[in-house]
């Protein structure tokens, strides 16, 4: 679960600036992760509305295969990276590609397979169930002509991770090795430059202290322990995001004697307060819970009357 805190009440008018802090790695930006913070530098194929519906970012439409395997990309024309040259069909193939490296490995090896058809046309076909393909709201794309003639076997070391050349709203100014990013809202980013003109990341471990001491407007991953006194401050509001392909669950060892039956299962199921957990680790009451059944892992499915798992 991802939890975001953000001081809405420390200026009234629209920032011209914006800090937001993060524990840890300072490559957020670039290297291939869970961090939000790449959106800013780099645009994925579609992003959600606040209806949920996929609409396009770098692609302009797209069409699927009767089985749903291989997709027809078709790509925004005029979308460019930060040093002026097109974004075209060779970068997203790139990218996919760079990602199903042994050394890399975002991606199983053999799982996706991309065709260029022309610069702003491209097949992506998924023969597994491979999280980040073929057509998804996460996987950001990297630019092929900078990052081609690099060593893979050191990509974790690349310099482009923390001086990003990228193809969204915001561009790369400068950096204070593991203390700051500073970015500026990108002139020719092809939906209009953002409204604020600045974001600064700031990296350190005393997070919460700086962001109680009014030293920044936001903060990422916030601890369940630091959230009351967070969402008690009236300058704070808290956002709870859930991502069900990630999930935590008690698993039972069916191959116990005593976990055999799945009446004592499903009896020890019902015996777990679950609400009483969310309250302790000061989650939100809305945060699904479920139970699963599955003969092997990756083919659960929902049957709670079992009790052969109980997930959150």
């Amino acid at each position: 679960m991802l939890a975001a805190v953000l001081g809405c009440a420390r200026r009234a008018e629209k920032p011209s600036t914006v800090t937001i802090l993060y524990a840890g790695d300072e490559r957020v930006l670039g290297l291939p992760g869970d961090a939000s913070a790449q959106f800013l530098v780099f645009l994925p194929l579609v992003a959600r509305n606040a209806r949920g519906e996929f609409e396009g970012r770098l692609a302009r439409g797209w069409e699927h295969s009767a089985d749903f395997h291989t997709w027809t990309i078709h790509l925004r024309s005029g979308v460019r990276w930060q040093d002026g040259i097109p974004v075209t069909a060779s970068d997203i193939k790139f990218t996919l590609d760079f990602m199903s490296r042994p050394e890399v490995l975002r991606l199983a090896p053999g799982d996706v397979s991309v065709h260029v058809l022309d610069d702003t046309t491209c097949t992506v076909t998924s023969r597994g169930g491979t999280v980040g393909s073929p057509l998804d709201d996460w996987t950001v794309y990297y630019p092929r002509h900078l990052l081609e003639r690099l060593d893979p076997k050191t990509w974790e070391d690349w310099a482009f991770w923390v001086q990003p050349v990228g193809n969204g709203p915001y561009r790369y100014v400068r950096r204070v090795p593991r203390t700051m990013i500073e970015l500026e809202a990108n002139p020719d980013y092809y939906r209009g430059p953002p409204r604020i003109g600045h974001v600064v990341l700031r990296f350190g471990s005393k997070l919460v202290t700086e962001l109680l001491s009014g030293n920044a407007d936001a903060m990422e991953n916030v601890r369940q322990a630091d959230l009351p006194k967070l969402a008690a401050d009236p300058r704070f509001m808290a956002y709870h995001a859930f991502d069900l392909s990630f999930v935590r669950a008690l698993v039972w060892n069916t191959r116990h004697p005593a976990l055999r039956d799945p009446k004592v299962r499903r009896a020890l199921t019902l015996a777990i307060d679950r609400r009483e957990l969310d309250q302790a680790l000061n989650l939100p009451l809305t945060t699904p819970i479920f139970d699963a059944t599955g003969r092997a892992a990756g083919a659960a499915s929902l049957r709670p009357e079992r009790g052969a798992a109980i997930a959150r």
